[in-house]
């Protein structure tokens, strides 16, 4: 699904569109500065578009990546694909998008797991593993300072009504895909609903129950190499889609 919010002028002339896809921009792997897929898919809107700006806002892309990957041709193939779903999208017929703009924010109090005890801690911290090394000695300091390591983290939630035509539901974090296909069912209604993640803060994967029993790298493994305990508690999809619906009004 590539969602498209097109902008008009007062003369009716295409002036911007905003377009989204739910998917990791990590054809490559490189550290050099190059937009990947979604920057080529702005480039070919823009060159059969002239005058007309295309951005490009990330879906719920956390557990989702680019394939076939690693070539430069290739981030270039999925951008003129991206490129051609958005103008597929201009020629239908268009759905107006009125007032009033109603915007709602709160945070959701998403919990983490039982840390190691401070003696598995220093063990960790003795090893010669990485990243659970670091990671132990982060939180051995954090210990340290305030007496306990933090259980709880404040999660930006924001949602967004243009009128009765379009919700955005704004979340925080490297969101998994399965808040994009829960989140408009749990909303059912006849307005669309696009959710974004990457908004507000991003500090690392928001896993689904699903994906956090599956475990791995977005389950929790991601987070050995910051200062957040991790992993999430069983309650994290709960206590996000709460939110979202007591802002919606649901």
């Amino acid at each position: 699904q590539v969602p498209v919010l097109r902008v008009t002028g007062t003369d009716g002339k295409l002036r911007a569109v905003l377009f989204g896809y739910a998917c990791h921009n990590t054809t490559m792997g490189f550290y050099f500065f190059c937009g990947d897929y979604a920057g080529y898919a702005q480039q070919y809107f823009e060159e059969a578009n002239p005058d007309v700006v295309a951005l490009y806002m990330t879906g719920c892309a956390g557990d989702q990546n680019p394939y076939p990957r690693g070539k430069i041709e290739l981030a270039q193939q999925h951008g003129r694909a991206l490129a051609n779903s958005i103008q597929a999208a201009l020629d239908t017929v268009p759905r107006p998008i009125r007032g009033p703009l109603a915007a709602k924010y709160g945070e959701a109090t998403l919990e983490f797991a039982p840390p190691p005890t401070r003696e598995q801690l220093l063990l960790m911290a003795e090893g010669t593993q990485e990243p659970q090394r670091g990671h132990a000695k982060r939180l051995l300091k954090q210990l340290e300072e305030s007496g306990k390591i933090r259980d709880t983290y404040a999660y930006p939630v924001h949602v967004v009504d243009f009128g009765e035509d379009l919700t955005l539901v704004a979340l925080a974090g490297e969101v998994v895909i399965d808040y994009a296909l829960r989140i408009p069912q749990e909303l059912a209604g006849s307005r669309p609903v696009w959710v974004a993640g990457y908004s507000n803060d991003v500090f690392g994967y928001v896993p689904s129950l699903r994906v956090l029993k599956e475990g791995g790298y977005e389950g929790g493994e991601a987070m050995r190499w910051g200062s957040l305990p991790g992993p999430f508690a069983p309650s994290v999809e709960e206590r996000i889609i709460d939110k979202v619906k007591e802002l919606a009004g649901k």
